[in-house]
C-alpha cells in the first residue's frame, strides 16, 4: 500500500545537474536496471505503476531519482500520482529540484 516504506538513507545529499532530458535518462535507468533492455520502450504516458516497476522497482527508481537529480522524496511524496507516468514524474523532479 502507499505510502511505501522507505530504505534507510546512509549517504549525503548533493544537488546534481537537471541538465538533459529528466524523461530519458530515467527511461534509459529503467530500460537497464528494470527491464534488462528486452527491447521494450517505455512510453511517456505509460503506466508505470504495476505495467513496469513492481514495489522493489519502484524504490530502485526512487534511489535513482534521488542520487541523479539530488533531490529527497519524501515519504509525503510516494503516492502514485508522481509516479504514475514519465510524465508524471518529470513534473515531480522538476518541481522538487527548483
Amino acid at each position: 500500500g502507499w505510502p511505501l516504506p522507505r530504505l534507510a538513507r546512509t549517504r549525503p545529499r548533493t544537488r546534481r545537474s537537471m541538465d538533459g532530458d529528466v524523461k530519458d535518462r530515467i527511461r534509459r535507468f529503467i530500460a537497464e536496471e528494470v527491464l534488462y533492455d528486452e527491447g521494450r520502450q517505455v512510453a511517456n504516458d505509460q503506466e508505470l505503476l504495476g505495467d513496469v516497476l513492481d514495489s522493489l522497482a519502484l524504490l530502485q527508481l526512487v534511489d535513482y531519482v534521488e542520487r541523479q537529480f539530488g533531490i529527497e522524496v519524501e515519504d509525503d511524496d510516494m503516492v502514485p500520482e508522481n509516479f504514475r507516468s514519465l510524465d508524471a514524474l518529470e513534473r515531480y523532479v522538476r518541481s522538487r529540484a527548483s
